[in-house]
């Protein structure tokens, strides 16, 4: 489940990710796996899937806005990097009260339980295939990422890498 990345911002997304440079076993996100991740459920049997597209639906609408897309996260760490990302700056909390609304939805619908370690907004952009360094060319240019629909996606994994199908949509006021 997730909120999908604005088609305006792919330009810049592009750019951050060439801006990673050139490291070993890098693979970048396709345009098409973009999206802010509020949780990954795994492989469920289908009554768990309409479960976590009801939870979708009863999203309420106004938890939609606009946060500040901000600059590289290297994660876990910058020194043995798996993901390299950008972060949203959650400043407001309107990410943190999606989060909360879809986890608590998930966990009532008895479809999955949240993770112990604290979420953290952020828009993967690539991926590595052993832990690296990464020390990006330059800083990621700011921008506005309009938070206006929540998604949940049906993964097939592939050589490639993942494929993401939307199963359902909740639109979100951004106003």
């Amino acid at each position: 489940m997730g909120v999908p990345l604005p088609a305006e911002l792919l330009p810049l997304v592009q750019r951050a990710q060439h801006g990673i440079g050139s490291v070993p076993g890098l693979r970048l996100t396709t345009a098409e796996q973009l999206h802010v991740t509020l949780a990954f459920i795994g492989e469920v049997g289908q009554d768990k899937v309409q479960a976590a597209a009801r939870v979708v639906s009863q999203i309420p609408a106004h938890l939609g806005g606009v946060v500040p897309l901000g600059g590289y996260l290297a994660l876990p760490s910058n020194s043995r990097a798996r993901v390299v990302a950008l972060g949203l700056d959650d400043r407001t909390g309107l990410m943190a009260r999606l989060y909360e609304a879809v986890m608590s939805g998930l966990e009532g619908e008895q479809v999955m339980r949240r993770e112990k370690r604290p979420f953290r907004a952020h828009l993967t952009i690539a991926r590595l295939r052993v832990p690296t360094r990464v020390q990006p060319k330059y800083e990621c240019e700011p921008a506005a990422y309009a938070v206006s629909s929540v998604c949940l996606y049906r993964s097939e994994l592939r050589r490639s890498g993942a494929v993401y199908t939307v199963v359902m949509r909740r639109a979100l006021s951004v106003d």
